[in-house]
């Protein structure tokens, strides 16, 4: 570092960071302190200035509320440096009157997991608040180090760890920390423009909302259009006096989220609503905990999710009283309520009035707050009282139907495929002759294109600048085509341990569109890797192929479709002036 940069970090500690640390000693006369589960620490050798003390040694938890990367000033260079080795370098400030010897870093990994007895007569949130004040105190699972090997030894046994929770590097520890490259300034000419989610003109611009969710359904996707239009419903909602309840779930939110506003103002005009928040959303647990403390000071009824299972289902009901008598109106999500996530994840909504769906919300509603049994749903599909089975009564259909003339065709886009029966029975079903096109953006254990087992399977992942999250199912059922969206993957979890739904779309254009959807993600051969039969992912072959990139296209589609909304408002909204006799047009 040059001086200048010297003076600067030396300002920079002394004045900002300095305050935040607290040096920790370890020693056999002072219990091990108890380190923050992902916490950075800096460890330190401590000597007396005469040299001739034992070694000693300290530890200092890097402050999380500084970046972990520093920009330091440079005329010539992009230049940085580690919060941990700043704090190394001044070090000297933290241990007056001793000498400072070796140095390392060290990161430990606590258990998540708790055990709750959500039977128990006692507030659950309570019972939740007390298992995250727990979770600091977890059995530690893993030993991150980077030190030398008798500070290694000396740390390992007074934290009581073993050999087998070990890993020593030289590399950073916590790696996530160089996604802070991404905001440093300075690289503009490489960045890509940040994305703006272009607004549901049919949603933010109708000045009937109910009237135009009688009249058709409405889908939505995420990032490419704005979370603005589910904020519209639930605001609509929430002012209009028509509407007597509101019954939602949320599984993450996020903070000061305008859901939650929207849910507090409801109550204040007199609404019944109901919320579901799930309080196991693991790492959400406490903010899901203040949100539903908010939310019962507001004075809305709040559940803290089903006994045995996660809500993990998306879903809003709206009920308004009208001329006609009660109508309901619901939001189906693939995606949390969550306007950050709804910027940088790709996620499907269905908004819809349609009575059989209706009918089929209020029992699920009836499910998860009250005593009511799983009975007959007439649209939904619900986990874990028959998904599963669904599901695979839909693939042996296909096998089923299939003929070397008209093979079957299932199509079908997830986070992940896990679930043994679902696997076993994709690969009968390619035995059969179907064609099966999977869209997995995450851990799939099925093997495709083995001989004589998958060889009509196809797997393909994309993963590019949004998190692939929507869950769309196709199957061709001899030309009948259905098509559903869903909140859940095919997972054990989901399928036997979660609260999850599947949702036909059933409207032509709509289903049009998600089958056009579809067939893009197998199109793409920028952003694209296909998995091999040996369980290796290869980047897609392009060939003589124009670029395709799925992202990239739908962003300019969402472009372009803005751009013609504009076009038409403005047409619409041109005022027209009477034309003038020639009388009135003469002077005065």
């Amino acid at each position: 570092m040059s001086e200048k940069q010297q003076l600067y970090l030396k300002n920079l500690f002394l004045n900002e960071i300095l305050p935040l640390l607290t040096p920790l000693a370890v020693h056999e006369k002072r219990p091990f302190p108890s380190l923050m589960n992902l916490s950075l620490y800096r460890v330190f050798e401590v000597l007396e200035s005469s040299g001739q003390d034992a070694v000693r040694y300290a530890l200092v938890e890097i402050p999380k509320q500084c970046p972990r990367m520093i920009t330091l000033p440079s005329e010539s260079v992009h230049a940085f440096i580690l919060m941990e080795d700043v704090v190394g370098f001044f070090a000297q400030e933290l241990f007056h009157g001793f000498m400072i010897g070796r140095q390392g870093t060290l990161r430990v990994t606590r258990g998540a997991e708790f055990t709750i007895d959500e039977e128990k007569d006692e507030d659950f949130a309570d019972l939740m608040s007390e298992a995250l004040r727990d979770r600091r105190e977890s059995p530690v699972l893993r030993l991150e180090v980077d030190a030398p090997d008798d500070m290694t030894n000396h740390l390992k046994e007074s934290a009581g760890v073993k050999d087998f929770q070990i890993f020593k590097g030289e590399g950073w520890p916590d790696l996530k920390g160089i996604s802070q490259l991404a905001f440093q300034p300075g690289f503009e000419a490489i960045k890509r423009p940040e994305w703006v989610p272009r607004p549901v003109s049919e949603m933010t611009e109708s000045k009937d909302l109910w009237g135009l969710l009688k009249e058709k359904d409405i889908l939505v996707h995420y990032p490419y259009d704005a979370f603005s239009s589910f904020l519209r419903f639930i605001s609509a909602a929430a002012e209009d006096p028509d509407v007597l309840a509101i019954k939602q779930t949320l599984y993450r939110t996020g903070h000061h989220s305008p859901v939650i506003e929207a849910l507090e103002k409801a109550v204040e005009k007199g609404k019944q609503v109901t919320v579901l928040v799930e309080l196991k959303a693991r790492f959400d647990e406490g903010r899901n905990i203040e949100e539903a403390r908010r939310l019962e000071r507001a004075g809305a009824t709040v559940l803290y999710g089903v006994v045995g299972l996660k809500t993990h289902s998306k879903v809003c009901l709206v009920v308004r009283r009208e001329p006609s008598g009660i109508k309901r109106y619901m939001h189906f999500g693939t995606g949390n309520y969550n306007e950050k996530t709804a910027r940088i994840y790709s996620d499907l909504n269905l908004f819809t009035s349609r009575d059989d769906f209706a009918a089929d919300v209020s029992s699920y509603f009836n499910l998860m707050t009250g005593f009511s049994s799983p009975g007959h749903f007439a649209k939904l599909d619900v986990a874990p009282y028959g998904l599963r089975r669904k599901l695979l009564r839909m693939i042996f259909r296909e096998s089923a139907q299939t003929t070397s003339e008209r093979p079957g065709l299932i199509i079908a886009k997830m986070n992940s495929l896990v679930d043994k029966e679902i696997i076993e029975a994709l690969y009968r079903a390619s035995q059969k002759g179907v064609r099966i096109k999977l869209n997995v953006r995450g851990i799939c254990c099925l093997r495709p294109g083995v001989k004589g087992l998958s060889d009509n399977i196809e797997v393909v992942s994309i993963v590019d600048m949004f998190l692939e999250h929507s869950r769309i199912f196709y199957f061709l059922n001899g030309g009948e085509e259905e098509v559903y969206i869903s909140s859940a993957d095919w997972m054990p979890r989901n399928f036997d341990r979660r609260l999850e739904l599947m949702i036909p779309v059933e409207d032509g254009k709509n289903k049009r569109e998600l089958v056009r959807l579809l067939g893009l993600y197998f199109k793409d051969n920028v952003k694209a890797w296909t998995l091999q039969p040996e369980g290796e992912y290869r980047k897609k072959e392009r060939g003589d192929e124009k670029k395709f990139r799925v992202q990239e296209f739908l962003c300019q589609k969402a472009i372009e479709n803005d751009a013609l909304q504009s076009k038409r408002l403005s047409l619409e909204l041109k005022p027209q002036k009477p034309k003038r006799s020639s009388a009135e047009n003469m002077p005065p």
